[in-house]
């Protein structure tokens, strides 16, 4: 009976070694949306902020910034980050907090991430300064405020075309964009 036991526990502990091992893995599926290998060179599509090497979806506005079309190299994902190496050597973990995001990490890798460097001459000279600072001003369009602020949570802001989208200064303290004809037409600070 004791060597059962023995058994029993080992056995349990074996399962849950290869499925805590596997469980973070993506399926084929979303491996094959993430068009990144170890080594690609890729840039952000929007401006974020970090800390302790950590970005969390929920998008808070502290910590060290990284300006929009930084270019980054591709290390590593799985079903709730994505690891990326800053030009300067800092190893950057994208952290999905899916209930805030309302993304899977698929969809986190591609509004984040592009191959290429965001086009900015769509935008006003006045826009790019403010995208290029990672900061709103009233008059901006909406995609000037994503290029510049990234995604809102979704729990607060269901939708991009509301005209309120709320953000995160900090895990304590938010901020609301409005808008008026797509432009900000005020920041409820």
């Amino acid at each position: 009976m004791k060597n059962f036991s023995k058994y029993i526990v080992f056995t349990l502990a074996a399962a849950c070694a290869i499925f805590c091992a596997t469980a973070q893995k993506l399926s084929a599926a979303e491996a094959d949306a993430i068009s990144a290998v170890k080594g690609d060179k890729l840039y952000t599509k929007f401006s974020l902020f970090y800390e302790k090497n950590v970005h969390r979806t929920t998008n808070y506005r502290v910590g060290s910034f990284v300006p929009i079309n930084t270019e980054v190299t591709f290390v590593k994902a799985d079903k709730n980050e994505i690891d990326v190496t800053l030009p300067d050597g800092t190893d950057l973990r994208i952290v999905n907090v899916e209930k805030y995001s309302g993304e899977k990490i698929p969809g986190i890798f591609n509004r984040t991430f592009g191959k290429t460097p965001v086009d900015l001459s769509r935008f006003t000279k006045k826009e790019i300064s403010s995208i290029q600072a990672g900061e709103v001003e009233v008059g901006m369009s909406k995609d000037a405020v994503i290029a510049s602020l990234g995604y809102p949570p979704k729990h607060q802001t269901p939708t991009l075309s509301g005209n309120q989208w709320r953000y995160w200064r900090n895990v304590f303290a938010t901020f609301v964009v409005h808008f008026e004809d797509d432009k900000v037409s005020s920041i409820e600070r």
